[in-house]
């Protein structure tokens, strides 16, 4: 006779996950409760419950839609979020709001699955360090620490790419900066044809739907630069040939400098940088010369280069004068920032004074440099973060260029890998002389190509290298 057996079964891994998730509905039940309750109190009580909501759902969103339509949201409606006045107001506005959202789901995702933990805490250290030195410079306030929050949208937006468990691949990342911005783009050339725009000194320049030229131009360039990434490495489709030229002559139409000048780094950097002969690389060089062809071929553009070329680095002196051309004007604009840097060297004023301060955020037309922002993002950050900030922000990206540098010597990674260093290069050019960072939608833009880059495997970002299958017949990867 067999000896009796005990009818209760071992807990096995089934019945953890069940009682994980039970507890976890069980919190969420609480947090409504608490969220019910603090909303007969007053609206604001519920604020940070529903923070906490959000953390705990977070890796329940449907990640795709909700970065399409949030994103798409945000680049149009830039022109409106972002006016200069609102540097200097506490209110919440929609655009702190996504900011805010972005943190809260980044938060909740790296919470649960821990990719990029590492970079991610390193970030947000400096961003903490940067805003308690500005507390301490300028006193507490909701003007103090917008510029952290801001960064730190940017930092979330890439965790949340890294922790999608493949949702948000390097395919669909760029797609939806191609989604978001062909608005932006299409009224940016019809401002070209009807002679619209914003009016920046004395000059009438597209913007489509964004705050200034200059943030118009850089999200313009990346979305050129990964429509030929598209067409070239993921596809060959005619739809991402016409993107390109939409985006790329809506650069132009914007008559930015700096927005050229990345544009161009980008697509050299992209077709130095992709693998194949030189026919093929020689694709990029053309279109960059191309662009530069026309800007030059315009009335404005080459006003505007004639204009620029005539200025002496001591045509407008540091004090009491009022400069004529945009470098010029920036010239002044570092001759005064430079003492402000010196009254803290080592660890700045802290982040965001420079941009917070007094007036900052007035239109260039003014011509005056008292009180507008630096139009240069590696003297910002001296200023705002001293010596020891400037060089904790350089490492991080000698460290990413080094990680992307990898990657390109990985197979079935080498075009992605392009794709991802051609828009560093790109933002690392446009920051010399303009302000990157401070155009929020340029700044997500980028963080989504260099997040989906470094996070992606290797065997799916070059499975449709140059419109061909390169899996032979392997398992596609969780997020194709």
């Amino acid at each position: 006779m067999p000896p009796a057996t005990s009818t209760i079964r071992p807990w096995t891994s089934t019945g953890l996950q069940v009682a994980r998730r039970g507890l976890w509905l069980a919190g969420l039940i609480g947090v409504l409760a608490l969220e019910g309750a603090a909303l007969t109190h007053a609206y604001l009580w519920a604020a940070p419950l529903l923070c906490v909501l959000v953390v705990a759902v977070a890796v329940d969103v449907p990640l795709v839609p909700v970065l399409a339509v949030v994103f798409t949201f945000r680049v149009l409606s830039d022109a409106s979020l972002s006016s200069s006045g609102s540097r200097h107001t506490g209110s919440l506005n929609p655009s702190a709001a996504i900011a805010f959202l972005f943190i809260l789901i980044g938060l909740g995702l790296i919470l649960r699955r821990r990719r990029a933990l590492l970079p991610a805490s390193a970030a947000l250290l400096f961003l903490c360090l940067g805003t308690v030195v500005a507390v301490g410079t300028t006193g507490a306030s909701s003007e103090t620490f917008r510029q952290g929050a801001r960064e730190a949208s940017v930092v979330a937006l890439a965790v949340l790419v890294c922790n999608s468990g493949g949702a948000l691949n390097l395919s669909m990342v760029t797609r939806v900066i191609q989604l978001a911005g062909i608005g932006a783009a299409l009224l940016a050339l019809y401002q070209l044809a009807t002679h619209g725009g914003v009016n920046v000194a004395g000059q009438i320049r597209s913007n489509g739907t964004f705050i200034h030229p200059n943030g118009a131009a850089m999200y313009f360039a990346i979305a050129t630069t990964v429509s030929l990434w598209r067409y070239l490495d993921y596809g060959r489709r005619r739809s991402d040939v016409l993107l390109t030229a939409i985006f790329a002559l809506a650069t132009v139409s914007t008559f930015s400098f700096t927005g050229l000048a990345a544009l161009s780094a980008m697509l050299i950097a992209f077709g130095g940088l992709r693998p194949g002969s030189f026919r093929l690389k020689a694709r990029a060089f053309s279109l960059a010369a191309l662009i530069i062809a026309v800007f030059l071929a315009t009335p404005l553009g080459s006003q505007r280069l004639a204009n620029e070329t005539s200025t002496s680095v001591n045509a407008a002196s540091a004090q009491n004068s009022r400069a004529t051309t945009s470098f010029a004007w920036r010239i002044d604009k570092w001759r005064e920032l430079l003492p402000k840097w010196e009254r803290s060297p080592l660890v700045g004023q802290g982040l965001g004074t420079t941009v917070t301060e007094e007036g900052a955020g007035e239109e260039v037309s003014e011509n005056g440099t008292v009180g507008s922002v630096p139009h240069n993002e590696y003297l910002r950050y001296l200023v705002e973060t001293g010596v020891i900030g400037l060089a904790a922000l350089l490492t991080g990206l000698f460290v990413m260029t080094v990680r992307l540098a990898r990657r390109r010597r990985t197979p079935g990674m080498r075009d992605g890998a392009a794709l991802g260093m051609a828009v560093l290069a790109g933002c690392l050019v446009n920051a010399l002389a303009d302000n990157t960072l401070l155009y929020t939608t340029t700044g997500y833009a980028a963080a989504l190509v260099l997040a989906a880059v470094l996070s992606s495997p290797a065997a799916a970002a070059g499975r449709y290298a140059n419109g061909r299958d390169l899996s032979h017949g392997a398992a596609v990867p969780a997020w194709s």
